[in-house]
């Protein structure tokens, strides 16, 4: 029996991009309008908050487990949230502020990879109108040398990679689809990209996790699910969740069988109470250890 709980009332304007963090013990995640990443130790329920001053898109553990990867809106830095220390390490997105980095996740041989899409966040956080398909896949180097990969999206998300290594998705929200790569581990390459899932109803595709059986859980922004699909792309579970717009999701905990999800006040209907908080759904399968960006 799947069990959702609200683990944070935090009422993000857009929550994002949770992150476990098995050192601490901690979930971390952003407001992307809010230009802030929080955390949550579980143990103590101690919460603490950040400010960056622009939007605050996706984060990776790295091999330093005191040191995270942040990616802002408009450049990647390294992060000591102890000190609060912070160090620009690459810029992916040339075209900021027309263009801003979005979501972005750590390959299994510790290389981050990123998207970006046409900037909708105002310097106050408010919201832009965009339109178009500006925005770029990214892979970002341990030495910091950027790459494009790929290009023509509208909001780039779901940067994840199969159990056995040889497959990589990543999803455009505005065409309502996710791709499949063939993905090269050798070299963190990818190629081949095809049709993963399309069209699919209710919502549109957000962030994703990755479990341990190789079936990828999407949420769905204007949805009020997640959707759990086959390493062959068959709809295999829906989880119903109490608020419409889903952002993102990471398995976590110290068994990595708990969903943290993370979820968007903005575009909410006026009786969502809780939109914008960060929930913790027990789905009954374990995820993938997370990923750690290589540091040189």
């Amino acid at each position: 029996m799947t069990v959702v709980r609200l683990l944070e009332d935090s009422h993000n304007i857009v929550g994002e991009s949770p992150l476990w963090h098995p050192e601490e013990g901690s979930v971390y995640w952003t407001d992307i309008n809010g230009f802030r990443i929080q955390r949550h130790i579980l143990a103590s329920g101690e919460k603490a908050s950040w400010f960056f001053g622009e939007p605050v898109c996706a984060m990776s553990l790295t091999t330093d487990p005191k040191c995270l990867l942040v990616a802002l809106g408009s450049k990647v830095i390294l992060w000591r949230p102890s000190a609060d220390e912070r160090t620009v390490f690459a810029c992916p997105e040339p075209n900021w502020p027309r263009n801003r980095l979005n979501d972005g996740a750590t390959d299994p041989n510790g290389v981050f990879w990123v998207g970006s899409m046409g900037n909708n966040v105002a310097p106050d956080g408010g919201v832009l109108e965009m339109s178009g398909n500006s925005g770029s896949l990214y892979r970002v180097a341990p030495d910091g040398q950027v790459s494009i990969w790929d290009s023509g999206f509208g909001i780039t998300n779901t940067l994840a990679w199969s159990p056995d290594r040889k497959t990589f998705y990543c999803g455009c929200s505005v065409r309502n689809i996710i791709y499949a790569y063939d993905y090269d581990w050798s070299d963190s390459s990818i190629g081949n990209r095809r049709p993963f899932v399309a069209d699919v109803t209710p919502g549109l595709p957000d962030g994703s996790a990755m479990d341990d059986q190789g079936f990828l859980w999407n949420c769905r922004f204007h949805g009020s699910c997640i959707l759990r699909f086959s390493p062959a792309g068959r709809l295999d579970k829906v989880v119903e969740m109490p608020v419409s717009n889903i952002t993102n999701c990471v398995f976590g905990g110290p068994r990595l069988d708990r969903l943290f999800v993370t979820t968007a006040s903005l575009f909410a209907k006026g009786d969502e109470r809780y939109a914008g908080g960060v929930f913790e759904v027990m789905v009954g399968v374990r995820g993938l250890p997370p990923e750690r960006f290589r540091l040189t």
